[in-house]
């Protein structure tokens, strides 16, 4: 695999191809240099996904940068780069697998992905036939999805992968996480959000599993202060939803949906600067009795 080193980050001779249209491009600049850059495949973990008691198995961790960005995620998309996720080891540097210069590489099977949604398989199916549709509609679309965060002043954007494979007839996606992407999800020391997986299982609304991210991103407080133009901003609330929207469609859905299948009991209020509501006060706790439903 043939890449570009610029200062902005790595990009490879296919997607200078894909920009381009053709192999045929001009002769490179003597600040530009062409290398050699191999897939450092991360080890599918020697596990089932799933509990005896069917609950998910994993922890997710990435930067509190990740977090407070806007992900540009459809639901299905963000099932998929979590799951993806769920088999990096968080502290330790991903060169051990592979090359200084590599991209990370991880697989993620249908089996998994259909663990995560809790899609279950019909009477004559092996495997959901729901979950191999959606993980070949999130492979598809993932390439075009950007995140964007602040970094001081400045706004920076990057994609969340650089190449997605879905391998029909075999269940099975191939996910090359952007190269800006590493320092967000390896060597993590400090200031970084992690939870586990089985949090978000089952989840049917994007909007809940961004604001169980925010949750546990104050865990250890167990109070998440944050003001309505931050959430509206970090969720990608429509602009067009005014305050009782944003209660009714996205915070009581969510705060429901989290305190039926995850295992948080999370309670809420608005807090008012005047006679507008300005911020939202949210104290949750671990839930002792687990899951309900399980």
């Amino acid at each position: 695999m043939c890449g570009v080193t610029l200062s902005g980050g790595f990009v490879t001779k296919e997607m200078i191809e894909d920009r381009l249209g053709s192999a045929e491009v001009e002769p490179l600049g003597a600040d530009v240099q062409i290398v050699e850059s191999t897939a450092i495949e991360i080890p599918e973990l020697d596990e089932d996904i799933v509990e005896g008691d069917g609950r998910v198995k994993g922890t997710v961790a990435m930067s509190r940068a990740l977090v407070n960005a806007q992900q540009g995620l459809s639901l299905n998309e963000k099932r998929l780069m979590m799951t993806a996720l769920r088999s990096i080891d968080s502290k330790k540097s991903p060169y051990q697998h592979g090359k200084s210069d590599g991209y990370v590489s991880v697989r993620v099977r249908a089996d998994e992905f259909a663990a995560v949604a809790d899609l279950a398989a019909r009477s004559g199916e092996k495997q959901s036939a729901a979950a191999y549709r959606g993980l070949k509609e999130a492979c598809a679309s993932l390439y075009e999805r950007k995140l964007t965060y602040m970094d001081g002043k400045k706004l920076v954007k990057l994609r969340w992968v650089w190449k997605a494979e879905y391998h029909d007839g075999e269940g099975w996606a191939q996910i090359c996480f952007s190269p800006d992407l590493t320092p967000h999800i390896f060597l993590l020391q400090r200031r970084f959000v992690s939870y586990e997986l089985k949090f978000a299982q089952g989840l049917q609304s994007i909007y809940s599993w961004r604001l169980l991210e925010l949750l546990m991103r104050e865990k250890d407080r167990g109070t998440l202060l944050i003001t309505v133009d931050d959430l509206r901003e970090t969720l990608e609330i429509p602009e067009t939803y005014r305050f009782a929207d944003i209660k009714r469609r996205v915070i009581d859905m969510a705060v429901d949906e989290l305190n039926e299948k995850a295992d948080l009991v999370i309670q809420w209020q608005p807090v008012k600067r005047g006679r507008a509501v300005y911020s939202l006060r949210f104290e949750f706790v671990e839930n002792p009795q687990g899951r309900l439903d399980v």
